[in-house]
């Protein structure tokens, strides 16, 4: 087991909680709390291999790590992590870091052509492969050759190293789209030997970026991955061969692979021609083409990138949405949109987060303010079940499952637990899992968290942001000030070519997201001070709240969400508590002493930008329970779980998945059977 966790399991199992007298009638409960430890991972990130600034093992040992790096700069103890690298080419040599980077030691931007032939950290590449691309200090390895020889041997060492679970993955230049997150972890072993073929083969088949015609050679110089479409890399073309990416991973790998669309408004809506942005349809696409692979959407990292003009998650003005909402993208933030959408066909179709690791813009990798990016897991955690067996095929298992949350600067920890039953029985369900009740039963509703006594940040002065209203709140301690429960009906898939399966989107304006799920709604929102509260010894805060809700006809789902924003904050939310496009926050002054010189200052003045803006704008996303009633037809969902047991049968997988099913019962917190 992950160090992280057992003491995570300690900590859970030894706090009881009594009734808060200031909860309202419907928020109490007096159970002794259950224990439901996560782990925390990043699964997008980026190195010299590409466009990243950091050596591969570098960005591992900063982020997997504990206490301060030999070079300096804390490290950030994830206990999962992947590499999740774009396709196509790189030139850099990504042994090495770049001189951007100002690592001690590690300085120079170090090009293949100068490292031919030697060995460096125990690999040795003795030549490029494939299509010859580049000559000199601009010839290019491709991505399925340093998938194979460098990330994948970089990783096994590390394994060797940490006590951690390592994959080997891939951001997806998609054909006809911009950005996916991938995993193949088939044939994978670091903690022996095994190898990323497979990732590597996806890689070069499906990745736009990938022209390489050539490929791996066997003895006699044939290539071993023949067929590849090399043409249809754009538009509508390009989709379809997306598609047979998708239809390729569900056919060989079903549970050993993920496909995650990724910052997905950034580039504006789908160009039929062009290589740019998501409509729903294509995820609708995937997710039928991938029932247990494409099964959720990614919000963007790039979370320090905000200026004076925008830029947060690296959206600019002609996103989707017009820019970032809470440090989400509008498909994600907006209630009724693109994400309540697809849950209101009662998809399994979940949302996650990740730091989108490259540099930190005009810092070194070492310090401790950044324009630009966080390291994975100094800001951005996505926190999927523990196991007592916890692999790399827990990290997929978990995923799928939709019990998983995203967290952005440690607003809440490694904990949580959002969970629902009926009236009449103590089935609970939790995220990614269906309540099936009688129709006007009660359903009970229950949630806890902790709030840490600190975070990760640098700073130390009073959050900004919250100044307006009053309320003095140092950015390096967590503060949340309320939980909403999103609800919204399911009515059913619609069929492709169906109405309203194809919907056009808008680039380019505010808010322009379309409403998707008209009955989606902010059902409940339950302020902090209407919670249980308990402090624990370690200077952090256990909330918790019960409550309930009324079982229909329609079948329907919760959803949630929390931040640190009092509705009505000027700037940053509406009266509803929706968060407001974050290009507003730079309306706000930073005038403390300690506010950093790198802001953007508008005359003379500092505002609310880059990291300061990232550390004042907090909000965590919980994945939905379904519910249905008795009698009424299953949930995609749920037929889709069901798929997932079948094949799991099939292919004599070892994990228990029943553990889809499994974390209603909260007396087990292990899904693995001896």
């Amino acid at each position: 087991m992950v160090p992280s966790a057992k003491k995570i399991l300690l900590t859970a199992a030894s706090v009881t909680l009594a009734l808060s007298q200031n909860a309202g009638a419907d928020e109490r409960w007096g159970e002794t709390r259950k224990s439901n430890p996560y782990v925390a991972g990043d699964m997008h990130n980026h190195n010299t291999c590409t466009d990243g600034s950091v050596a591969a093992g570098y960005s591992i040992d900063r982020s997997v790590g504990k206490g301060t790096s030999a070079a300096g700069g804390n490290n950030f103890d994830l206990d999962w992590f992947t590499l999740g690298n774009h396709g196509g080419s790189g030139n850099r040599d990504c042994r090495f870091s770049d001189a951007s980077a100002n690592i001690p030691g590690d300085n120079t931007t170090t090009y293949w052509s100068q490292t031919l032939g030697k060995t460096f950290d125990g690999i040795t590449v003795t030549s490029l492969k494939g299509t010859p691309n580049g000559t000199g200090t601009n010839a290019t390895m491709w991505r399925w050759q340093s998938i194979q020889e460098i990330e994948y041997p970089t990783i096994v060492a590390r394994t060797a190293t940490y006590n951690k679970v390592l994959v080997e993955g891939l951001e997806w230049i998609v054909p006809g789209h911009e950005h996916t997150d991938v995993a193949v972890i088939a044939g994978q072993n670091p903690g022996g030997t095994g190898n990323a073929d497979k990732m590597a083969e996806f890689e070069y088949r499906y990745d736009r970026a990938d022209t390489d015609a050539i490929g791996p050679v066997d003895g006699g110089n044939n290539p071993i991955w023949s067929g590849k479409d090399n043409v249809n890399n754009s538009g509508s073309a390009g989709h379809g061969k997306a598609l047979a990416g998708i239809t390729w991973l569900q056919a060989k790998y079903p549970l050993q692979s993920y496909a995650i669309p990724t910052h997905t408004e950034r580039q504006g809506p789908f160009n039929p021609s062009g290589t740019a942005g998501y409509n729903i349809e294509h995820f609708r696409d995937f997710n039928n083409a991938g029932p247990t692979v494409a099964f959720g959407i990614e919000a963007p990292g790039h979370m320090a990138e905000g200026g004076l003009t925008g830029g947060s998650g690296s959206y600019k003005s002609n996103a989707v949405g017009g820019g970032t909402y809470g440090m989400h993208g509008v498909y994600t933030a907006k209630v009724g949109g693109l994400w309540d959408g697809l849950l209101g066909e009662g998809r399994n179709f979940f949302v996650f987060q990740s730091s989108d690791w490259h540099s930190r813009g005009v810092y070194g990798a070492r310090d401790a303010s950044t324009t630009a990016d966080f390291i994975p897991g100094e800001y951005t955690r996505l926190y999927v079940p523990n196991e007592r067996r916890f692999d790399q095929q827990s990290i997929i298992d978990g995923m799928r499952s939709g019990n998983s949350y995203s967290v952005n600067a440690q607003i809440i920890g490694p904990d949580m637990v959002f969970r629902a039953k009926g009236e009449w029985d103590d089935d609970w369900k939790t995220m990614g899992e269906t309540l099936v009740v009688r129709r006007g039963e009660k359903i009970v509703l229950e949630m806890e968290v902790t709030v840490p006594a600190s975070n990760n940040s640098p700073y130390s002065f009073n959050n900004p942001l919250l100044l307006p209203v009053g309320i003095k709140q140092p950015l390096n301690k967590p503060s949340l000030d309320h939980v909403d429960l999103i609800t919204g009906d399911i009515t059913g898939p619609i069929a492709p070519g169906a109405p309203g399966y194809a919907v056009a989107n808008a680039g380019g304006t505010a808010g322009a997201d379309i409403v998707y799920n008209p009955s989606a709604k902010i059902a409940k929102q339950i302020q902090t001070t209407k919670m249980q509260s308990y402090r624990l010894r370690d200077g952090s805060t256990r909330l918790s709240f019960r409550t309930t809700f009324t079982a229909g006809s329609t079948p329907f789902y919760i959803r949630a969400r929390g931040t640190n924003i009092p509705p009505a904050t000027p700037n940053v939310s509406d009266s509803a508590g929706n968060p407001l496009l974050d290009l507003n926050n730079v309306n706000v002054s930073c005038t403390d002493g300690a506010c950093p010189s790198h802001l953007g200052v508008v005359n003379g003045v500092k505002k609310v930008t880059n990291d300061v803006q990232a550390w004042s704008n907090v909000w965590f996303y919980a994945n939905p329970i379904f519910v249905r009633t008795y009698g009424t037809p299953e949930l995609l969902v749920e037929k889709n779980k069901e798929l997932a047991r079948k094949l799991a049968h099939e292919h004599h997988h070892w994990h228990d998945w029943d553990h889809w099913g499994h974390w209603g019962h909260w007396g087990h917190w292990a899904f693995n059977r001896d």
